[in-house]
C-alpha cells in the first residue's frame, strides 16, 4: 500500500503541479528585515492637527496663515513636513527674550 506522500508525487508527476505538502516542505529565504516606513513628505491639514496635539480648527487657522508651510493642490490643503519643522524652529527661536523669563520664574 502506497503512503499519501507517494499519491501527492504521482499527482505532482500528472499535473506539473506541486502540492501543498510539497511547497511547504521547501525552505524558505530568510526574508530581510523590513525597515521602517519613511514619512510622506506632505500631510493633510488634520493629520498636522493630530501631531501637533491642536484641534481641526486650529490647524486649519494656522494653515491659512500667509508664513505657514502649506499648499493647495486642486481642493485639498496640504503641508510640507520639513516645511512645518522649519516653521515650528523659527517660531520658538522668534520668542522674545521676557517670554523665556516668564516661563523660568
Amino acid at each position: 500500500m502506497k503512503n499519501n506522500r507517494d499519491s501527492y508525487n504521482i499527482a505532482e508527476r500528472l499535473t506539473g503541479k506541486k502540492s501543498r505538502q510539497a511547497c511547504s516542505s521547501v525552505p524558505r529565504e530568510a526574508a530581510a528585515p523590513a525597515s521602517p516606513p519613511q514619512p510622506r513628505m506632505v500631510m493633510t491639514v488634520e493629520e498636522m492637527g493630530k501631531e501637533l496635539g491642536i484641534s481641526r480648527a486650529t490647524a486649519y487657522e494656522l494653515a491659512q496663515r500667509p508664513d505657514f508651510p502649506s499648499f493647495s493642490i486642486g481642493r485639498r490643503v496640504l503641508v510640507s513636513r520639513d516645511g512645518l519643522q522649519k516653521w515650528i524652529e523659527k517660531q520658538y527661536s522668534s520668542k522674545s527674550p521676557n517670554q523665556d523669563a516668564a516661563i523660568g520664574a
